[in-house]
C-alpha cells in the first residue's frame, strides 16, 4: 500500500511539473506575441508619419509647417482647427509626435 501511495504520489508531482512547465512556455509565448504586436504597431506608426510628411514636408526638416499642413487641403478651415488642436507646445510647426496623434496614432 505505502508503494502505491508513494508511486502515486511521485507521479502527480510529475504531472504538476510537466503542466508548469507548460504554463511557463505559454506565458513566453503570449509575451512573445504581445511584443511583436507593439513591434508592428510602432512600425505602421512611423510609416504613417513617414508618408504624410514625405508628401508634405518640403524643406525636409521632419516637421510641419501650418502652410505646409494646409497644401493641398481643400477645407482649409477645418485643416487650420485640425493643425491648432494637434499643435500641442504652440511652436507654429507639427512634430511627428503630433502629427500621429492628428493621425489616430
Amino acid at each position: 500500500m505505502k508503494q502505491v501511495f508513494v508511486a502515486a504520489l511521485g507521479l502527480s508531482l510529475s504531472i504538476a511539473a510537466v503542466s508548469g512547465a507548460n504554463d511557463g512556455r505559454e506565458k513566453a509565448k503570449e509575451k512573445e506575441k504581445a511584443k511583436q504586436e507593439e513591434k508592428a504597431a510602432r512600425e505602421k506608426k512611423r510609416n504613417a508619419v513617414e508618408e504624410v510628411l514625405k508628401a508634405k514636408d518640403k524643406n525636409n526638416d521632419s516637421s510641419l509647417t501650418k502652410d505646409e499642413y494646409l497644401t493641398g487641403e481643400t477645407d482649409v478651415e477645418a485643416a487650420t482647427k485640425t493643425f491648432d488642436k494637434f499643435n500641442k507646445n504652440k511652436d507654429r510647426a507639427l512634430s511627428k509626435e503630433e502629427i500621429a496623434a492628428s493621425l489616430g496614432m
